[in-house]
This record gives structure tokens, sequence and C-alpha cells, in this order.
């Protein structure tokens, strides 16, 4: 049986809440003035590891799948996390916006190519470019987990360092300085892709200790947070647009950021055995980061749509989620006990 690690339940909790954060923090990008949007951006660079840590996750536990069951197995289980509540959410949500913004007609069969469309561009909802990322990564398993293993260390360390080098620096660079992608991010599409990096890492911190240097990755990780917040300020009231490519996930202070985080929670709890009440209460919240992540944003649309509370106010900054991430994770537990919806899920 595979041993259960709490740290990594513990960072699927936080990120979780960091993605509600973000959500409710984006006050940010109207690019305002003011120690409220300073605020704004703060938190936007301090809770950008929410999608990181899931990748992260994702990469320790599913690198090593074939250790535990098929290939075929595999695919069929992930299909029915990730691909049906992708799909079924996708279409909720079409009606929503529809309903609210866009008034196509359900009547007309262009209705139904609009939202195919859509839904393959990424544009039904824009919060969900995570299920593209993770379903991709799903369908590349079979090909990665014949690379990663403990006897490919220096491979992977290689694969790790090529895309720091290309993606984390070179690309963030030219992504700083508003200039073209360098050439060879796309030649380089195995070692480059800015996700794969993310997914390594994970897998990589899981199964070797970086020891004496994670003295150094603590001190660069909070250099960076302060790097992301200086900077975008800087650069949004300097080019008068804000600069969310400053704190991007693919950047080396974003990166590194999220490589913090993820190392000081395995650092503390790796060998964490909880009493048997706090494991179920841990499972059961873990349990529902898919729930909170497409429910979440209904209720702040919600509440930005009709102003009940200003957008650049510290409720809606501070206050608004805690309360949206605990309702999130309720009524997430709820349509878990419904037998035909517990799958959505």
């Amino acid at each position: 049986m595979k041993r259960r690690y709490y740290y990594m339940d513990l960072l699927n909790i936080l990120s979780t809440f960091a993605v509600v954060m973000l959500h409710s923090s984006s006050f940010a990008f109207s690019n305002a003035a003011g120690w409220h949007w300073d605020l704004a951006v703060t938190l936007q660079v301090l809770f950008i590891f929410a999608v990181p840590i899931f990748f992260m996750i994702s990469g320790a536990n599913i690198l090593d799948y074939r250790t535990r069951e098929t290939t075929s197995v595999f695919f069929r289980k992930r299909l029915k996390r990730i691909a049906v509540p992708f799909l079924m959410w996708s279409i909720v949500w079409f009606l929503y916006f529809n309903h609210y913004d866009w008034h196509y007609s359900l009547l007309k069969l262009n209705t139904y190519n609009i939202f195919i469309d859509k839904f393959l561009h990424g544009n039904v909802q824009p919060i969900f470019w995570f299920f593209y990322v993770i379903i991709g990564f799903y369908l590349s398993a079979p090909v990665l987990t014949r690379i990663f293993n403990v006897d490919n260390k220096r491979t992977i360390e290689y694969l790790i360092l090529l895309n720091v080098i290309i993606v984390a620096l070179i690309g963030y660079y030219y992504q700083l300085r508003q200039q073209p992608a360098l050439a060879f991010e796309s030649a380089l599409s195995i070692g480059s892709a800015g996700s794969i990096g993310i997914f390594s890492v994970g897998w990589y911190l899981q199964h070797f200790s970086i020891g004496k240097y994670k003295k150094y990755l603590y001190i660069f990780g909070i250099f960076s947070v302060i790097c992301m917040v200086v900077l975008t300020i800087h650069l949004s009231h300097v080019r008068g647009q804000y600069q969310s490519n400053v704190y991007s996930i693919w950047g080396v202070f974003g990166l590194a950021w999220s490589t913090t985080i993820f190392y000081a929670f395995k650092d503390k709890f790796n060998d964490w055995q909880p009493s048997e009440k706090v494991q179920r209460i841990i499972r059961e919240m873990a349990s529902a980061s898919l729930g909170v992540y497409v429910i979440h944003y209904f209720m702040i649309d919600h509440i930005d749509r009709y102003h009940l509370i200003a957008v650049n106010s510290i409720k809606h900054m501070i206050i608004v989620p805690f309360v949206v991430w605990g309702c999130s994770i309720l009524i997430t537990i709820l349509i878990k006990k419904i037998p035909f919806l517990r799958r959505a899920v």
C-alpha cells in the first residue's frame, strides 16, 4: 500500500486557499495607486504558488504511477477524476456566462459550435487553464515515467537545469523586456516546456534531499518575493500597464517561491503522522480541492458583478477569501454525498 504523505495534503489545502486569494485580489490588475493596490499586488505575489504547488504534487505522485498500476488503469482513473468534471463544469460555466453576458440562443446550433470553440481554446472559463496543462501532463505521463526513476537522477537534474536556463531565466528575461521569446524555447520543446520543469521539481524534491542547500533555497525564495513585489509595482507604474508577467510561475522568481513553499512543507511534515481524527479532517479537506477550484469563482463573480463589496476594499481582499474558501469546501463535501453528482468534484 502506498504511503500517504500528509505534507502533500496540507499543501493541497493551502493551494486551494491560495487560488481563492488570487481571485479575490484582482484589484491589482487595475494598475491603480495607493496602498490598497500595493496590498493587492503583494497578495498576488505571495499566493502565486497556488497552481505550481498542484503541479508539483502531481509530478511527485504521477511520475511513479507504474509502481502502483497499469497505464490503462491510470488513464481510467484520471479520466474520471479530471476529464469528466472539466467538461461538466465547462458546460455549467458556459451556461452561467451565457445567461449574464453572452446571450446566445440555446435553440441555435451555432451556439453549440461556439461552446466547442471556446472549450477547445480555453475561453469558457479562463481560470480553467489549469485543466489543459494537467491533462497534457497526464497524456505525457506514460512516456515521462520511463525517464523519471531514482537511477536517472543526473538525467532529471539535467532536464530541470535545461528548463531553468531556457524558460525560468532567459525566457523570463525576454518576457520582462517585452521582447519575443528565445527561438530555443520552442525548439527545445521537451526540456524547455514551462510546465515540465514544475512537475519535475515536485518529483525530484519528493525523492531526493537538498540537504545543506535548503537554507539557500529559503533565502532565495524570500528574496524572490521581494523582487516580484517591487518589480511589479515599479514596472506597472513606469509602463502604465499592469505587469503580471513579473510574477509569472514560469519565471525564476515564481518558480523559486513555489519550490520554497513545497520544500518547506516537505521538510517540516514529511514524517508527520497525525491522529486518526486529524487524518480524516485533512483527507476530507484535501479531497475537496477540485471542487473548490471549480466552484469558488461563482461566489466571487456574484460579489463583483453586483458590487456587493468594493473590489479594492480590505474586506474583499482579506475577509472574502476565507468565507468563499470555507463555503466552497462545505458545498463540495455536500456534493460528494450525492451519488449522481459526486464525480463532478
